[in-house]
């Protein structure tokens, strides 16, 4: 009986790692038939509506003042910038102020709205907003996102295509200060990034990727305006949804954002990626559960801890794991030149990254409750979101409206 039990052990794991070998092979597939893509697309600049920016902020973001300026620099004949605020105490407001003076001759302004619309206060912040919104064309992007002169005249052609409902960008991670902010980089370069190419080699897009999402006014519209999304955690996957539902195409850009990452210590970064983990179990469970098979090295580590049971062979404990982070460190280099981001010391840190993905996965699977900034919420299996602790309470106390604007 405990030869068979052994036996069975050294099937499965042999059959998941050799399995997760074969995602991390298709995983560089798929990143160097994007890179060949993206070096191959020419850009046209024929078509150029005007376009209305969203850019929610709750608090300050590293590398802020840049970031907005990013969006309100576009090399773009019309455009009109929004920055939405919740707190009249916000400390991002000096910086939004200032960013309003320096390009006071752009179409640019800033609203302060106190008022909750569900319990998704960043898609309350887009509700506040929507009165001030003036064009057809809607770019919702977060506040620690940053881009080129050129973002907007290089994302927004395929909306020449009247089949085309949403333009979604994928993001890659710029690191600053700490260790946990390289390995939150790693984890949306080398993770994040090479599983939506996956999926969209796979199957047409029905999510939409919230740092950076183009959505026509009125399509919003047809799907109930952004007050449909209102309790969902993932609002970004089920804008997706909601309108890929009615037959519209989401295209994927080969545009890739730059993600501003600063994580302060080991704790915010377990919760920011804990929430990540959360979110995906709540909007996709059986996906989910498969993506145990992406912790290639844990699964190389625990077939070679098996095979030493079994052989005591010394190098049989060591060869899975070595030939896993050989396979990880060509997808990391992979990743690294198209993000043209990366460290060679980077290489060092694959395996923590990639034991502390796998222990934020089980811990996912532990509760329900995610954190937002200073918010705690729970999630049920729909994936609404319920205030469960409100860090910030005024917040939620204050009822009084302010509204301000700087053209």
């Amino acid at each position: 009986m405990q030869i068979d039990f052994i036996n069975i052990t050294l099937i499965v794991t042999t059959f998941l790692w050799l399995f997760s070998l074969g995602y991390l092979c298709f995983a560089f597939i798929a990143l160097e038939l994007f890179k060949y893509r993206k070096n191959k697309k020419v850009f046209s600049s024929n078509f150029c509506p005007p376009i209305t920016i969203l850019k929610p902020i709750y608090g300050l973001d590293p590398d802020m003042l840049d970031c907005l300026r990013s969006f309100c620099q576009q090399d773009y004949p019309r455009y009109q910038v929004i920055f939405g605020l919740q707190d009249k105490n916000d400390p991002a407001i000096p910086l939004v102020k200032q960013v309003i003076k320096e390009f006071s001759d752009n179409d640019t302004s800033f609203i302060i709205n106190t008022e909750l619309h569900g319990t998704n206060h960043k898609v309350s912040n887009l509700i506040n907003m929507s009165p001030n919104i003036k064009y057809e064309y809607i770019l919702i992007a977060d506040s620690d996102m940053r881009v080129s002169k050129k973002y907007l005249s290089q994302v927004v052609e395929p909306f020449s295509n009247e089949k085309v409902g949403v333009i979604t960008c994928l993001y890659n991670g710029k690191p600053k200060g700490k260790i946990t902010s390289r390995l939150n980089a790693m984890f949306i370069n080398t993770w994040f990034l090479p599983s939506v190419l996956i999926s969209h080699m796979l199957q047409p897009m029905r999510y939409c990727l919230g740092a950076t999402m183009i959505v026509k006014r009125s399509i919003l519209n047809r799907i109930g305006g952004f007050e449909s999304l209102s309790n969902h955690l993932a609002d970004d996957y089920i804008l997706g949804k909601l309108i890929s539902s009615l037959g519209y195409k989401i295209h994927l850009s080969n545009y890739i954002v730059e993600n501003i990452v600063e994580e302060t210590s080991f704790k915010n970064l377990t919760l920011h990626e804990l929430r990540w983990a959360r979110t995906l179990r709540r909007v996709e469970p059986i996906g989910y559960a498969l993506t145990f098979l992406t912790d290639s090295l844990v699964l190389g580590i625990i077939l070679g801890v098996t095979l030493y049971v079994i052989t005591g062979g010394l190098i049989l404990l060591l060869v899975p794991a070595f030939l896993t982070l050989v396979l990880r460190i060509i997808l990391h280099n992979s990743s690294n030149e198209i993000t043209k981001s990366g460290n060679i010391t980077e290489i060092l840190l694959i395996p923590l990254r990639d034991i502390l993905s796998f222990f934020i996965r089980v811990i996912s699977y532990t509760g329900n409750s995610v954190k937002w900034r200073d918010n705690m919420f729970s999630v049920d299996h729909l994936g609404l979101m319920y205030e469960k602790q409100v860090i910030n309470s005024h917040n939620i106390n204050e009822t009084e409206k302010i509204s301000e604007s700087l053209t």
